[in-house]
């Protein structure tokens, strides 16, 4: 990513998210909140994002963004929404039951926090993000519903997550927190991806779960989408945002601990995430895992 510019990767989602909402075939697995404030930190980025974000509320478009999709990684706007989908559903168990802090790590435009604090008044958020993507997120920011919702700025692979931060800030690591770390792990190093889980950890208490997606290694060792185009690896290296990082579901365990694999949730989870979903194409390559202390 560029130091200066927020996520590309984070726009492209937000932006995907307010696509599906606006397709009457898909609108059901987007919430409206969640595509509204999606769309408002589209509106407050840039010119660029302005302009997208009126095309892909356009009907004409839909069969245009069905082709993009078809040329770089076939299924993978339907992957966006369901893994929310699943991470949203996964918090909001954890939140009815008893986790009290939610912390939220490369939260780019997910607008989960927000939405969670209005059913969860008892409950506080957290974001751990690169400042840049963070700087664009926070003008778009509607300020009443940030009352408990705190940021904390830092570039993850630069420097690891300083979990004396998230205390100042009034984190409590005596309460039950649920950690997410979604679409993160693949741009990081194997040491700081295992320095991320050993720190949230030791911030946990008893009782804590974390949900993060991570890519599986290919029988060629390569890490992307089954069905990622050339395309898609010469974007995210040009754009400064390559996988750098994937494991397969046996090696996990291993590297996991102290946190205790639970289970995960691969393509055909999801599926059962919506209705209607039977033929439809969803993008296969990443898992989210479901671990807890």
């Amino acid at each position: 990513m560029q130091n200066e510019q927020a996520s590309r990767t984070a726009l492209l989602i937000a932006t995907s998210l307010v696509l599906l909402r606006h397709d009457p075939k898909y609108s059901g697995l987007v919430s409206k909140t969640s595509a509204d404030l999606c769309a408002q930190m589209l509106k407050t980025c840039s010119l660029q994002a302005r302009l997208l974000l009126k095309v892909v509320q356009q009907g004409w478009f839909r069969p245009i963004a069905k082709l993009m999709e078809r040329v770089t990684i076939p299924g993978i706007f339907l992957h966006y929404a369901l893994r929310k989908k699943c991470i949203a559903t996964l918090a909001r168990s954890a939140l009815t039951n008893g986790a009290r802090q939610v912390v939220v790590v490369g939260a780019g435009f997910d607008p989960l926090s927000l939405e969670l604090q209005l059913d969860f008044p008892d409950a506080e958020f957290w974001e751990i993000d690169h400042p840049a993507t963070q700087r664009q997120k926070l003008r778009a920011l509607p300020q009443p519903c940030a009352e408990r919702l705190h940021f904390i700025g830092v570039d993850l692979n630069a420097t690891a997550l300083n979990g004396g931060a998230l205390i100042k800030s009034g984190f409590d690591s005596a309460k039950r927190t649920f950690c997410i770390a979604e679409g993160l792990l693949m741009y990081l190093e194997a040491d700081k991806v295992s320095s991320l889980m050993r720190t949230l950890n030791s911030l946990s208490a008893s009782g804590s779960e974390f949900a993060f997606t991570f890519m599986e290694k290919q029988n060629d060792s390569r890490i992307r989408f089954d069905s990622q185009s050339k395309l898609v690896d010469w974007w995210l290296r040009r754009r400064g945002e390559p996988f750098v990082w994937g494991t397969t579901r046996s090696e996990l365990a291993d590297l996991a601990r102290p946190w205790r694999v639970v289970r995960f949730f691969d393509h055909n989870d999801l599926r059962g995430l919506g209705s209607g979903l039977a033929d439809e194409l969803i993008a296969k390559g990443e898992v989210i895992c479901l671990a807890e202390i």
